[in-house]
């Protein structure tokens, strides 16, 4: 090639390349960076002219983005490249250094297989890197983990398993907790931080036990185990989303168990993270449970007022969006059951100013700040204060079942320090959540009077300004104040259907 046409190449080649990221980030937005990691994470994307080419290791993955993505493939396709675009998708395992487990060895040999796939679109030339660089585009880093006490210590074991040279004494990690709370950020943070310091990206693998599942059965249907097991099995780093899902599926665990197993035997490191701490799930191999436990297994707690706010204020600056204090206290008041509840929160405020408040001062704040009259209308129009009164019953069932008493105790007149707590907890969220007036809130009480109870309530309202810490009564540490009563409210709420 000429020295003028390989100039020209060059910036083509540049152009293909912006191109490519920019379609894989619509993509990823489409149809949500869980998804895009798991089906487009490990396939190879080239853009030549008007046409997408997707080349992926199995015949299984190109079938299944055939059939569930090719509508939002399009659509990008169009966005991006053109009316004319088209799409090839393609099985070429000899891109990904194996051959491809569902097909042949006679049909890799015929001139169709040769030619790069069931399509019949050219052979690409390798890109050691374009995995990883496609993968880094919905990755999560360990490094934008906000930490604090709910977390520090999940964060603290992720971090040495991914880069301290001997992390056996923590492999395998399972972290558990509830929906939204960070598990898939410190499983994705693990991978990327342990690929960048090894230099060998190509020997991690991030995946949801969903997904493991499918590509186990798919390869005893082709007849192709032994090539999903190597591939499975030679990692240096395996990373298994949503464990639970493995649960009553007894073929897969006990292969789960044996890929645990020979890959502890190689000195490879894994992670995991479910739901649920691992004894508590349901219809799992005792087997399997006695291997999670042989590591360290760790819980993500819900995160409180302090790192709500912290959260809040991260979450708004990577949306370049401007919140005001006492909007973003209005915030982490209502949001307490996960991150992704915040997520959501500052999405829609930021909507509300932009599409209904664009004139109103008042509501959207100054400086396009968001204020907290947009923040309480938000909550108001979503329906945050319930349209049908909360039961009395439910608020002292959790009242008592928080602080460790029972409802006996409330009724009677002892002074424990817990149950007068209690007192005030039922009659501050009853008079809050419920129709219900003082003096019936105190009939409830056991109280001839309702004075007690509305001194009781007027207390605790002092109290949550000095917002000291409180003990529960539990093995959990002693909370604020106010953020008891936050995740009380929204512990009823729940329970109510309400959130």
């Amino acid at each position: 090639m000429s020295p003028k046409a390989k100039t020209a190449a060059r910036p083509a080649a540049a152009r293909d390349d912006s191109t490519r990221k920019i379609i894989s980030e619509k993509l990823a937005e489409r149809i949500g960076a869980h998804k895009f990691d798991m089906w487009f994470g490990h396939a190879r994307m080239d853009v030549d002219g008007e046409t997408l080419d997707i080349a992926t290791d199995s015949e299984f993955v190109a079938n299944w983005i055939d059939k569930h993505f090719s509508r939002e493939l399009r659509g990008v396709a169009s966005e991006t490249l053109g009316d004319n675009a088209s799409i090839h998708v393609r099985v070429a395992p000899d891109l990904f250094g194996r051959r491809e487990e569902s097909r042949s060895e006679s049909e890799h040999d015929s001139p169709r297989g040769r030619a790069g796939g069931r399509r019949g679109r050219r052979r690409l030339d390798p890109e050691p890197d374009q995995r990883q660089r496609a993968r880094s585009l919905v990755l999560r880093h360990l490094a934008d983990f906000v930490i604090g006490e709910s977390n520090r210590l999940a964060h603290s074991a992720a971090t040495r398993l991914a880069e301290e040279e001997d992390a056996q004494p923590i492999s395998p990690l399972f972290i558990h907790a509830e929906c939204g709370l960070g598990k898939t950020h410190l499983l994705q943070g693990i991978c990327h931080r342990f690929g960048e310091l090894t230099g060998r990206p190509q020997k991690v693998r991030y995946l949801t036990a969903e997904q493991f599942t499918n590509e186990y059965i798919a390869s005893i249907r082709a007849g192709s185990l032994d090539p999903f097991r190597a591939r499975m099995r030679k990692l240096d780093l395996l990373a298994i989303d949503d464990v639970h899902f493995f649960s009553n599926k007894v073929r897969t665990q006990s292969e789960f168990l044996h890929t645990l197993d020979e890959i502890d035997l190689g000195g490879a490191r894994v992670a995991m993270a479910a739901d649920e701490h691992p004894r508590h799930i349901r219809k799992f191999s005792q087997a399997l449970i006695s291997r999670f436990l042989s590591g360290m297994v760790v819980k993500l707690e819900r995160p409180d007022r302090d790192m709500r706010l912290l959260l809040i204020q991260r979450l708004s600056q990577v949306r370049s969006v401007t919140i005001s204090r006492a909007a973003a206290e209005e915030i982490a008041t209502h949001c307490v059951g996960s991150i992704r509840e915040l997520e959501g929160a500052i999405t829609k405020l930021h909507a509300l100013k932009t599409l209904v408040h664009r004139h109103d001062d008042e509501a959207a704040g100054r400086n396009g700040e968001i204020g907290l009259v947009l923040a309480e209308q938000l909550f108001k129009d979503q329906g945050w204060q319930p349209s049908t009164p909360v039961r009395m019953g439910t608020i002292l069932d959790h009242v008592c079942q928080r602080l460790a008493i029972g409802r006996a105790d409330l009724m009677n007149s002892g002074r424990h320090r817990r149950v007068v707590l209690a007192r005030a907890l039922v009659a501050f969220l009853g008079r809050e959540m419920t129709t219900q007036s003082y003096p019936e809130i105190a009939r409830e009480l056991g109280r001839s009077y309702h004075s007690t109870v509305h001194t009781a309530a007027q207390r605790l309202k002092k109290q949550m300004i000095e917002n000291k810490p409180i003990d529960v009564g539990s093995a959990e540490r002693p909370l604020p104040l106010k953020e008891l009563v936050d995740q009380l409210r929204h512990e009823i709420l729940k329970a109510t259907g309400r959130t």
